[in-house]
């Protein structure tokens, strides 16, 4: 009887991990579709420290559901708001058709940075939102290195998660670190990145950070994901843990900073306080 009651246990056990390994995309509460202009915007999780992460998808787009679950699981893991806009607005990468004639439209940085702007005035506006990351993969990892040199003033790190065609000449522009993540068949992030950067800004150098998954493919953290993969699966474990804790550096170093600053002002007030007696 004993031995009864624990193989239906055991097989109860064996059922549970079968039922989330086929149900991987329900696994954390997910977002909601709104729409702020003429785009649509996922929007998941609520912060509980004023920030907001905002997502950048790859070609394939808004509607993919292995993004998503990136967007759910980063934003209960972390407890932050993710917002991921829909750029491309309801197109994705042509399966048939001029590929290069799609992605020069997509990629107009003037349209990408007015999208990315918008979407910061609401998180500020709706949100009382006082610091905003970006995260992008594929195509996305290229607006990221973008947003962290042209519009630096408006987010204070980006990451970029097998990150496509990113060039020395692009990386040299960063005015905030950022993390770099990368597949075994993406070019490589060190020395060919990490060099210009080097070179450029040694300060912002030093910040950044890099991290290649050698043994997955482009692709292995977005749409490309393949849950029913353990190692695929083990390595997107390792991508959140290792995002989480790269904001949560940056997050602490910049309150560090700021009471440092205002110490130093408090400081001066009384000093000046002093003077006029």
């Amino acid at each position: 009887m004993k031995l009864l009651s624990l193989l239906v246990i055991f097989s109860s056990i064996l059922a549970g991990k079968a039922i989330s390994a086929l149900l991987w995309n329900e696994t954390y509460p997910k977002g909601e579709v709104i729409r702020l202009g003429d785009f649509d915007i996922y929007s998941v999780g609520k912060s509980n420290g004023n920030l907001s992460i905002i997502v950048i998808y790859d070609i394939r787009g808004f509607n993919i559901s292995q993004t998503r679950v990136f967007c759910d699981r980063l934003a209960s893991e972390y407890f932050v708001h993710i917002v991921m806009p829909d750029f491309f607005r309801g197109t994705a990468a042509p399966t048939n058709g001029s590929m290069s004639t799609w992605l020069a439209d997509v990629s107009n940085w003037s349209k990408v940075s007015n999208d990315l702007k918008n979407v910061a005035n609401w998180l500020n506006k709706s949100f009382s939102t006082n610091r905003i990351a970006v995260i992008g993969f594929c195509w996305g990892g290229l607006q990221v290195v973008r947003a962290c040199s042209n519009l630096s003033t408006i987010f204070f790190t980006g990451i970029s998660i097998h990150g496509a065609s990113l060039t020395s000449d692009e990386v040299r522009q960063l005015q905030q670190p950022m993390l770099f993540i990368g597949a075994g068949s993406d070019p490589p992030l060190q020395p060919y990145l990490s060099d210009a950067i080097e070179q450029s800004n040694s300060i912002i150098s030093k910040q950044c950070e890099y991290k290649t998954y050698l043994d997955m493919r482009h692709g292995f953290v977005a749409a490309s994901a393949n849950y029913s993969n353990p190692d695929n699966v083990k390595a997107i474990d390792d991508v959140h843990l290792t995002v989480r804790n790269y904001l949560d550096k940056l997050t602490k170093n910049i309150s560090v900073s700021l009471s440092i600053n205002f110490y130093f002002l408090l400081i001066l007030l009384i000093f000046a306080f002093h003077l006029h007696l």
